[in-house]
């Protein structure tokens, strides 16, 4: 299924995303006391393929979390090891990390940021959604990220500069939940669909 967004559509759908990520930012901030970067929003419609390629190309963390209600799909967290020792000391971990309270931080950070986007995300399209609890994978996707024939996928990165740490959000809709968004977001945009 392809789904080509128009610029409209795009740039309501970064708009979104800025202001769920910005919640995810601040949540992360206030815990960890320190400035939180985000970039900017990308917005692609991608083939299992290519939804590999973003999730296994690079040495991270690799957490997911599935989420029901009106839309459905599942947010995958992409952390980088680089400074997660002292995000955890931030959130006053001991260390250095052995596996278990890795693993804690790990699902911690995700469910902070997955939480807050998703809440974000939903909230602004009046759409009810409830997440689970995620889950870490420490290999790769490619056999668990197939199911998503076509995967709207909503990028942003949050960057702690002073520690050099960065995570990435991807949230997957599946294909009867991306039509949902972009009827919601037409409706909230003005646009005849």
């Amino acid at each position: 299924m392809n789904m080509p967004l128009s610029e409209e559509q795009r740039d309501g759908l970064q708009e979104l995303m800025n202001i769920s990520m910005g919640q995810a930012a601040n949540s992360l901030a206030r815990l960890i006391e320190t400035k939180i970067s985000l970039s900017i929003p990308e917005i692609t419609s991608v083939s299992p393929n290519q939804l590999n390629e973003i999730c296994n190309t690079a040495h991270v963390y690799r957490t997911r979390q599935s989420f029901l209600g009106e839309i459905k799909g599942e947010v995958i967290n992409l952390l980088s090891p680089q400074g997660l020792q002292e995000i955890a000391e931030l959130m006053d971990y001991d260390s250095p990390l052995d596996d278990s309270d890795l693993n804690e931080v790990l699902l911690d950070l995700s469910n902070i940021l997955a939480g807050a986007c998703l809440n974000g995300f939903s909230s602004q399209l009046e759409l009810k959604t409830s997440l689970t609890m995620p889950t870490i994978y420490k290999h790769q996707l490619s056999d668990d990220i197939a199911e998503w024939k076509t995967t709207l996928v909503m990028k942003i990165a949050f960057i702690i500069e002073p520690i050099s740490f960065d995570s990435r959000v991807i949230i997957c809709l599946d294909e009867n939940s991306i039509k949902t968004v972009i009827q919601k977001l037409n409706a909230m945009l003005g646009i005849e669909g």
